[in-house]
């Protein structure tokens, strides 16, 4: 007997699901919208009455109704799953995602570790800082020309530097708009593989205020989707560090350059069904933040990894309060949503953010950073379109223009993308058209083709 649950591929076995753990008694519901987190991030009921970390108990989150990977008091008994069960995570029952094996994080240290010229910018106004001048290589530390910030790309953390008398610094792994991420063994803990997260430049109070707030914000994280933080802990010079569980596996951003290196330097997009399976899996870590009355913010293909046959969505370092009207907002053009320089961050923001990073992920997107900044091209541009159009209609209600015409909640959107992607899948498959979850958007064709 297959279970009822909407998204869920399992089977019942003595009354449970060894899939998602839900008693088969249980009446099954097509999953609804939830209406939006509450304003007040003390309204939203707790949900995290035990461990969320992965186990059997939970390697199919990503499949089964957002919420049901916790347990809640009054909710339906839940069973451990069956270690015995296999195949892949991803894909909600309907696609087949090869695993990304973890790979010794040595050999993603950067050697050297040197922020390119062409991604030095000012924290402040943006002007472009330390760049090549009279054939002499730019400066990586300064002052910006226009505003006179000072500014410092030089890694703050030698290798061998123990840090808070725990963490061993190996080396740099890679540098964002807030600071160096840095690789490090942890002394204490076997010495398990660490990521350290520390700042950019410590003269900018915005950079130093944010990374302060994700300290304070993932102390309420816990969530199998999301990743893990250790530890917060000061260098003798006052700096503050981050310490995270090291996810070894492949970004989205990775999987694009590495499909292009393949395709001879053009854009090989990643197939609609596979970067569904993508979004839809990482859509209840969206709900889970938006349940404690947090945002994202700034989500896009660097900031989700693929790891074995699952996924995590990585750095926190833009989450902010929906409530918060005062903290720098940190977003990515070409993914922010239009209103949000101006009114700020909501849900509909942050899923705006979810639909344009899929968009980026399956068509070669040209101008999405400049002239389709705010929209989408004309569906006859975009021979995808032609051929799914239920795939653009999802992506022009999530990115409309105005905030309410979006989808108003993760699993709001998550329902209608299952939908497309049995859509998607119906079209490609041969014979009678079968399907994991029942979808409130599509109706079951008899034969692949068969016109949804």
């Amino acid at each position: 007997m297959q279970c009822t649950q909407p998204g869920c591929a399992g089977t019942i076995v003595d009354g449970y699901c060894d899939v998602c753990g839900m008693a088969a008694t249980a009446p099954a519901a097509v999953p609804q919208a939830v209406p939006p987190a509450p304003s007040q991030p003390g309204a939203a009921p707790s949900t995290r009455t035990g461990s969320a970390r992965v186990s059997t108990v939970t390697n199919r989150l990503g499949q089964v109704p957002i919420g049901s990977s916790r347990t809640v008091t009054g909710s339906r008994p839940t069973r451990r799953l069956n270690p015995r069960r296999r195949g892949s995570r991803l894909g909600a029952g309907l696609v087949d995602i090869a695993p990304v094996p973890v790979l010794d994080p040595r050999q993603a240290l950067m050697d050297p570790a040197v922020v390119a010229e062409d991604k030095r910018f000012c924290s402040v106004c943006g002007s472009p800082v330390g760049r090549a001048r009279d054939g002499s290589p730019g400066r990586t530390k300064g002052f910006c020309p226009k505003c006179r910030t000072p500014f410092d790309f030089d890694p703050k953390l030698a290798t061998g530097t123990l840090l808070g008398g725990q963490y061993e610094i190996v080396g740099c792994l890679a540098h964002g708009g807030m600071g160096w991420i840095y690789l490090a063994r942890d002394r204490n803990v076997n010495d398990r593989w660490v990521v350290v997260k520390g700042l950019l430049n410590a003269g900018d109070p915005d950079a130093y205020r944010a990374a302060v707030a994700e300290k304070q914000f993932l102390a309420e994280v816990e969530h199998p989707l999301i990743v893990e933080i250790h530890n917060f802990v000061a260098a003798p010079d006052g700096s503050s560090y981050i310490v995270m569980e090291y996810v070894g596996g492949q970004s989205l951003n990775n999987l694009l350059k590495s499909r292009m290196k393949a395709a001879n330097g053009q854009f090989s997009p990643i197939p609609v069904d596979q970067a569904l399976a993508y979004m839809i899996e990482v859509l209840p870590a969206f709900s889970y933040l938006h349940g404690l009355g947090l945002l994202y913010c700034d989500f896009k293909p660097a900031n989700l990894i693929q790891v074995g046959d699952g996924i995590k969505l990585i750095d926190l370092g833009g989450v902010r309060r929906i409530d918060d009207d005062e903290s720098p907002i940190y977003g990515t053009v070409g993914f922010q949503a239009p209103e949000v320089p101006a009114d700020g961050t909501s849900v509909a923001s942050d899923l705006y953010t979810v639909a344009r990073t899929l968009a980026v992920l399956v068509f070669e997107f040209k101008g999405y950073q400049n002239r389709y900044v705010d929209s989408l091209p004309p569906a006859d541009e975009v021979p995808l379109f032609t051929r799914h159009d239920s795939l653009y209609r999802l992506l022009l209600r999530a990115t409309a223009p105005r905030p309410e015409d979006r989808f108003q909640s993760a699993e709001e959107m998550r329902v209608q993308m299952l939908g497309v992607l049995g859509e998607v899948t119906a079209g490609t498959a041969r014979g009678a058209v079968t399907r994991s979850t029942p979808s409130t958007i599509f109706e079951t064709p008899s034969v692949a083709s068969d016109t949804l």
